[in-house]
This record gives structure tokens, sequence and C-alpha cells, in this order.
């Protein structure tokens, strides 16, 4: 347990094995079958260490907050909580509301690192990008340093994207009986309708990051009016007040999908930046040189071998000290 000054009241913080023990109790009294036996031994438990009673109401805030959410037209929100018991259990619905839904208040600490990506369906590592093939027909694909959950009812699928990247194929879900479901996924600020679509959402610190590759999404934000169609090969920055296009791109975004990093006249700083989301250890760019402007297609596989590529194209060099410490420098 540890507890953080903010300025107001002080907050307990707690582990990810407290929140996974807050989980199994939440999940063991909400049964309807549980004892009184169960419900005393829960309240030792949540008075038994000041970690626990914080874990215990985050997650009560959670799922309250979840089960009046508004934010999801059609009340999707509500139907994926009460298809839970058809997908993988309350136990995995209550990791994503714990962890993965909330942006404020006692679920907003879980957004913060290492919350955002514990318990996660779906993980990769820095530098690791994976390709998963979901039920439905739907490819998912992972970039680096990137964490997702799916939750498949019969009313609909949901992808929540809790950090990172990913790009979607969306399936035709043929093997659901009663008819093709529609399809969404979910971030910090909007939620995405996919329209027959092929498209790559990117959680930032600035906002959501959508661009659409095939087919259309309609984005949707809280409190925005109609939901915004956004048309294959725009890309859009959405955060809490605006959703922005974005005219002339530095990066083609879902390239990484293909292997490959590729740029537009992008600056030597912004290159080494995405660069550096691939790689462990520290990559920078001398000032100097920052605002040089790099054209190309740039191999993830071989990120060394990307760096040095520039040294021939540009007046710079790559100076490295450790396996862990690069720079970009004038030549």
């Amino acid at each position: 347990m540890s507890r953080r000054e903010t300025g107001g009241p002080v907050q307990v913080t707690f582990t990810p094995q407290v929140l996974d023990q807050a989980i199994e109790w939440l999940v063991k009294t909400g049964s309807g079958a549980a004892s009184p036996r169960v419900h005393t031994e829960c309240e030792q438990w949540r008075a038994a260490d000041a970690s626990h009673e914080a874990a215990w109401q985050a997650l009560q805030v959670a799922e309250s907050t979840f089960r009046q959410a508004s934010t999801l037209p059609g009340g999707v929100a509500l139907e994926t909580l009460a298809g839970s018991d058809r997908l993988r259990s309350r136990r995995q619905t209550l990791k994503v509301l714990g962890l993965g839904l909330l942006g404020a208040g006692a679920g907003g600490l879980l957004m913060q690192q290492p919350w955002r990506t514990f318990g996660a369906d779906y993980t990769t590592g820095v530098g690791e990008r994976r390709l998963f093939n979901l039920a439905d027909g739907t490819r998912l694909q992972l970039n680096t340093d990137s964490a997702a959950d799916v939750l498949f009812s019969e009313q609909q699928r949901l992808v929540v994207l809790r950090a990172g990247e990913i790009f979607i194929r969306t399936g035709g879900d043929s093997d659901f009986a009663p008819g093709r479901r529609p399809f969404w996924v979910q971030t910090r600020e909007a939620q995405l309708q996919a329209i027959g679509t092929a498209f790559d959402v990117r959680q930032e610190s600035a906002g959501t990051r959508l661009m659409v590759e095939e087919g259309v999404v309609a984005v949707h934000r809280p409190h925005s009016g109609p939901p915004l169609l956004v048309q294959a090969g725009s890309e859009y920055l959405i955060d809490a007040r605006s959703a922005q296009l974005q005219v002339s791109p530095g990066l083609y975004a879902s390239g990484w999908a293909r292997g490959a990093l590729v740029a537009r006249q992008m600056s030597l700083q912004d290159l080494a930046g995405e660069l550096s989301r691939y790689r462990h250890g520290w990559l920078n760019c001398d000032p100097a040189v920052a605002q040089l402007r790099v054209s190309g297609v740039f191999q993830l596989e071989h990120i060394d071998l990307a760096l040095d590529s520039l040294s021939q194209s540009l007046a710079v060099r790559i100076e490295r000290r450790t396996r862990f410490w690069t720079r970009i420098v004038a030549a």
C-alpha cells in the first residue's frame, strides 16, 4: 500500500494483486447465492488494510458508473454488462470496468500505469506486434506496447483499447445466427462504430487518433450531438472537446500493421519519437537537427538499420554510447 499527496485528500493506491482480490470478492458477494459467512469474510478483508478498501471502492464506482453510462448509443454499455455471463464471466467484465473504461474519479487511478494494462485480454511488449483472429472473423492487430479487451455479447461486439494502438479489419460475423452485430471500439475519449471497415486507432496523451483505411467509422462522443462519419482515407484526432481532421499527417498511421513506419515530410524529432516506441532505452534528437524533414519507409524489424539509413540521406550521424542510449546529432 502507498499514499499519494495530490493537494487534496490523500489517495490510497493498491497493487494489481489487491485489485484482483477485490474483483474476486465482488464476484462472490454479487453472485446472488453468497452466504452470510461470505459477506462477513469480505467485510473482514476490506477492513484488514486501507488498500483493500481503496480497491473495493474503485470497483464499486466503476461498476456503478458503467451501469449508468449512456455514452454508448442504444444502451450498448448496459448490454455488455448484462451479457457478461454469456461471455467470459462477470470477473472478466469487472476487470474491464475497473481498468479500462473510466477516465475520472476512482476509476481514473486505474487508467494510469500499471493499471491500464493489468489483466488485459490482449497485450504486446515494447517492439512487439501481434495479430489475433477473433471469433467473428475480425482481424485484430496490436502495435508495440499496447493492451486491449474484447467483449462480445448477443447484442454487440466491443473492443476496449486500454493503451497503445490497434488495427482492425472487421469480420462478417457469419457464425452468429441472429445476424451481424454492431462493432464498437471504446477509447478514453470516444466510442467508434465500425461500418464495414478497416481502421487504425491509437490512444495518445492528447486524445484518440483514428485513421480509416476502408469503409466508414462513426465517432460518438458524450454530449456532442450526431456522430461524426469518418470516411476512408481520413484521419482525425479526437479529444474531449472536438474532433479535428488531420490535413497532412506526417505518418501513415497503419503502416506499422504491414511492418513499416512510413514517414511523409516528418520532422526528424517526431520520427525519432515514433521509432523510440519500438525499442527499449533512450532515443533522442539533437535540437540542431530536430526540424530536418524526412520521408521514407523504415522497417520496424530493424530499428537500428532504420536509424543508420538516416545518416545516408541527411547530414546527421547516430551516436551510440550503449545499446540503450542513442542520439541523432549533426554530422
